[in-house]
């Protein structure tokens, strides 16, 4: 499965997600879709790090990206700190630990999720570097993300138990790992801007379909 496939896949998912959450609010099933969004942007992040020639400019791209979709998101959300600056925390995350203690930069950046309260928080950023240190192997891509989720998981027990059983939805984020797995390397067709595009553009036009 090449990267344009997963991307294509994720961007599915994640419209089902919030269309979900905003316009049919009881089917679960539609957020159950959208679960395994992160998980491929977290690998797809990961991927892009090791392959990109120009860290800068990747980091420049995506600080750019979540400017501009900030507003989208707090129009259509009421909330601030969309998926893009998690992004953007999880690769500036690998790419500091050249220079910091490992461990340092990985919590200072999942922190700075935290404080910010963005959407999917410190999971999102510890995903992007559970991935990178799967290193592309197939049974690391399976493994190394099930401890964030377990850690996910228990921050909701830490509210009770009827929050707990509420955001069960969330383990069908693991089902993304699978599809992961299936990923051949090949890049696909040339769609570099395609998701940066589509976060701001499905965010519009679920807001005027909720107008309608």
């Amino acid at each position: 499965m090449s990267s344009f496939i997963l991307k294509l896949i994720a961007i599915v998912a994640m419209a089902c997600d919030h269309i979900g959450a905003k316009v049919f609010p009881s089917e679960l099933w539609l957020r159950a879709i959208g679960r395994i969004t992160m998980p491929i942007m977290a690998y797809q992040a990961a991927t892009g790090y090791r392959k990109t020639k120009n860290v800068p400019k990747y980091l420049l791209r995506l600080g750019i990206f979540a400017l501009v979709s900030e507003p989208f998101y707090y129009l259509l959300f009421e909330r601030h700190s969309n998926v893009i600056i998690t992004i953007f925390l999880g690769v500036a995350s690998l790419y500091t630990k050249k220079n910091w203690c490992r461990i340092f930069s990985y919590a200072i950046f999942a922190y700075i999720a935290h404080l910010l309260q963005s959407d999917w928080s410190f999971t999102g950023v510890f995903l992007i570097i559970a991935f990178y240190h799967a290193n592309g192997d197939k049974l690391k891509n399976l493994l190394y993300p099930i401890p964030v989720y377990a850690v996910y998981m228990m921050t909701f027990l830490g509210k009770g138990e009827s929050y707990f059983r509420l955001n069960l939805v969330q383990l069908f984020g693991l089902c993304a790992l699978p599809l992961i797995c299936l990923a051949n390397g090949k890049k696909g067709p040339n769609a570099k801007y395609l998701f940066y595009i589509f976060y701001p553009l499905h965010m519009v036009l679920i807001y005027i379909l909720l107008q309608i």
